[in-house]
């Protein structure tokens, strides 16, 4: 958050007031410590106050002595804070119109008149107090501010938002500085309290310290008139005096379900400490400075951390190896969008919820495996993947196996199948150990080494002839093999290769003809049962005659080639997709308010996001002047109008603002009726192979414009789609008649759901007796 520019030092004389202002000279004003000014006189307070508006604002005001006298940096603080709060949290130019309502503004009318002196902005000024409100009325009329603020006056019992009593739409913020006291008696016992008499004097009247349960009841019921406006109003904001009022507050917020708010801290000086809080229905987070300003002191609940500062580097380093890894790591992940910017080494990424972290992958592998996973293990990691939480290993293969996917489906097919392929190389690890440990520590079994039971083998020997027959033969027909893999350089465990006849002459004594001797003679004596002959006969390996492929060996060398051929087809796969998002196409649109208000054609590029065009859209809609007929001034109102304000409806489809058009297009994302929602190109344009230059095009002057002018729009792909396909609503209107057809149908894209088997249905559950 950006600090007080008050030029007036915190503590200033009054030789340095006099010359701030003449005026100060004709006041009798009591000092104290020598020459510094005494707060604790009203008069010298109040001069400071409008000493400081004309020096640093330009500003004048006229106060009662009856009424708060506004302390100016306080003020100013929260001004600044709401500033970056509001310029943090929209996809608008920071420093744009904007449109706040003040709850309570008080006699000096202090927040419009310091809102409106830095920014373009337009106020609502409310208050209850008769008094303050002609005095809120004087200073705004002397300073020449009536065309930007409104001061309207309400009762106690009337709500606190009146943007229906007004005929307002919406407003980009509230701000409020509510009474910290429930009564009297609290106010006094408060001041008796303290150890230090009171740095400064209250000239307050009861109207403006003292409410009906305080603060916190004050807030509160803002915060009940938000959850029926909702997104009418950007940010709900208010200041407050105490840190348990925060507490509570930020309890009754997260209780709504409501988890985009900001907590800030004012700190004026060592004496004042203000708070403020604020929370949003809208989709986008402020900033840290913004959303996390406590310095001095903890605060319970505040927001979740959304940056991290994970290292620095010395201003020598190299940072391009670590940017391509970090797009690569975050790229992996399943993120909403994820866009990266190669020049400025910055991305910018969207998430639904914590993505990157342990828990997120234990619920992907168990939705995956269909089972639980044993605490402290995930599957398919093993020794020291294990010990590296499952990251490094997993993620590089992700990484390495996902590059150049574009559909979300793709990505989660391979990324299943790194899974399984991971979890089965650790199962046969795993099998491979235990196999060499039982081979190490195997003692004879005394089961097959006891005395035979010959009685037993004399009432089978009928049986058992013609058993020794089948075997005989079995043994004959394995031997007959002709194909030695004693040659292999990597043999499996636990196999024995099969010696060719030709080979047994020249094998080893013990195999080959001696160990099928003794086999043969195992298997003629009989007096062994048939599970010691299958332990003892070792398995043989025989070729697959009906595989027609011989594998390829997988060599370093091999390995390094695929690589190499993985790694050009990636560039080249970007290449194309790059040349893919860079073309340009048209988009007709109208405007609908109820009515199809023509609109015209923008032209945007493939790989360009929703929000762009709706900006674009706003533009023509300004210049067009749509809407002339319903306001006086179409193109001021127009100018109010951001882009958050905007939806984009294509057929009964919204579209988000964070995708890119690219994103339909090459998943060729079909909508309701069997329809694609955006049915262009998805293959690279053609380039010309022309290398000749022209030479006038080298050089170029200012006076000279470039020879090489955009096409016309005309001649885009999409320029003669049906324009009301494509509608550009106002959010505002699509709220108050989203029960009406046909906004009652429209519904937000879903890229899970699958348009083409669903059933179209009202609001009441009723199946509609057509499709699309």
């Amino acid at each position: 958050m950006s600090t007080s520019v008050i030029s007036t030092p915190q503590n200033p004389t009054s030789g340095s007031l006099q010359r701030k202002t003449p005026r100060l000279g004709t006041c009798q004003l009591r000092l104290r410590n020598g020459d510094n000014l005494d707060f604790s006189d009203p008069a010298a307070t109040m001069q400071l106050t409008k000493t400081l508006l004309k020096q640093d604002f330009g500003l004048e005001i006229e106060l009662p002595h009856d009424r708060l006298c506004p302390p100016i940096p306080n003020r100013h603080n929260y001004i600044l804070w709401l500033k970056t709060l509001l310029d943090t949290s929209s996809y608008r130019q920071p420093g744009g119109k904007l449109c706040g309502l003040d709850i309570g503004t008080g006699a000096s009318c202090i927040y419009p008149l310091l809102g409106t002196a830095q920014r373009p902005w337009c106020f609502i000024a409310t208050d209850v107090d008769e008094k303050s409100l002609d005095y809120a009325r004087k200073n705004v009329k002397v300073n020449g501010l009536e065309e930007r603020i409104r001061v309207v006056g309400r009762k106690p019992t009337e709500s606190l938002i009146p943007l229906d009593d007004l005929e307002v739409q919406s407003i980009d913020f509230v701000m409020m500085n509510p009474p910290f006291y429930t009564s009297e008696s609290e106010m006094i016992s408060s001041a008796e309290k303290k150890a230090r008499p009171p740095h400064s004097t209250c000239t307050g009247a009861p109207v403006e310290m003292i409410c009906e349960g305080g603060e916190v009841a004050h807030v509160g019921r803002l915060l009940q008139e938000s959850l029926l406006l909702r997104d009418r109003v950007q940010w709900y904001t208010t200041m407050l005096g105490k840190a348990s009022s925060l507490e509570l507050l930020i309890e009754q917020l997260r209780k709504h379900g409501i988890d985009n708010y900001a907590v800030a801290e004012l700190v004026q000086g060592s004496k004042t400490k203000r708070w403020t809080l604020g929370w949003s229905f809208g989709p986008m987070r402020p900033s840290e400075a913004a959303a996390r300003a406590v310095k001095t002191g903890f605060i319970k609940g505040l927001p979740p951390v959304a940056k991290f500062n994970l290292l620095q580097l010395p201003d020598m380093y190299d940072c391009n190896p670590l940017a391509r890894r970090i797009n690569e790591i975050v790229g992996a992940l399943e993120l909403e969008s994820w866009v990266w910017e190669a020049q400025s080494l910055k991305g910018i990424g969207r998430a639904r919820e914590n993505v990157w972290g342990r828990a997120w992958r234990r619920k992907k592998q168990r939705a995956i495996s269909g089972s639980e996973i044993p605490p402290g293990t995930e599957p398919g990691l093993t020794g020291s993947d294990n010990c590296k939480l499952g990251f490094a290993t997993t993620q590089e293969r992700l990484s390495t196996n996902t590059v150049g996917l574009v559909a979300l489906d793709d990505f989660r097919k391979r990324r299943a199948e790194v899974l399984e392929q991971q979890e089965r190389e650790a199962r046969e690890a795993a099998l491979a150990a235990l196999s060499a440990a039982r081979t190490a520590n195997s003692t004879p079994d005394r089961s097959l080494t006891g005395t035979p039971n010959n009685a037993a083998a004399n009432v089978s020997s009928a049986d058992n002839s013609e058993a020794e027959k089948h075997k005989k033969k079995k043994v004959k027909r394995a031997a007959k093999a002709l194909v030695s893999f004693a040659g292999d350089d990597e043999e499996e465990e636990g196999s024995e290769p099969v010696i060719s006849k030709k080979d047994k002459k020249h094998a080893p004594k013990g195999v080959g003809g001696d160990a099928e001797k003794g086999e043969s003679e195992n298997v003629a004596s009989g007096g062994n049962s048939d599970a010691e002959s299958r332990k003892l006969a070792p398995k043989k390996l025989t070729v697959n005659s009906s595989v027609s492929i011989v594998p390829r060996v997988l060599t370093k060398s091999a390995l390094r080639r695929e690589a190499a051929e993985r790694e050009a087809l990636r560039k080249e796969f970007l290449q194309l997709q790059a040349a893919v998002k860079a073309t340009e196409i048209a988009i007709p649109f109208v405007f609908y308010d109820g009515t199809n208000i023509p609109g015209g054609m923008v032209r945007v590029k493939k790989g360009e996001f929703v929000w762009v065009f709706l900006d674009k859209s706003r533009k023509v809609g300004a210049e067009l002047g749509v809407g002339g007929d319903k306001l006086a001034n179409a193109r001021r109102s127009w100018a109010r109008v951001g882009v958050d304000d905007l939806m984009l409806v294509r057929g009964s489809i919204i579209i988000p603002h964070h995708y890119e058009f690219y994103f339909f297009i090459i998943n060729k994302t079909v909508g309701p009726g069997n329809k694609r929602l955006f049915d262009y190109s998805a293959e690279a344009p053609l380039v010309s192979h022309s290398t000749e230059a022209d030479p006038s095009d080298l050089l170029s002057t200012p006076g000279q414009p470039s020879s090489k002018a955009l096409p016309d729009i005309r001649s885009l792909e999409g320029a003669s789609d049906d324009p009301t396909f494509t509608k550009v609503v106002d959010r505002r209107w699509y709220q108050r008649n989203k029960h009406i057809y046909p906004a009652s149908v429209w519904q937000e894209f879903d890229p899970e759901k699958d348009y083409q088997s669903e059933i179209r249905r009202d609001p009441g559950g009723n199946a509609f007796f057509f499709s699309g």
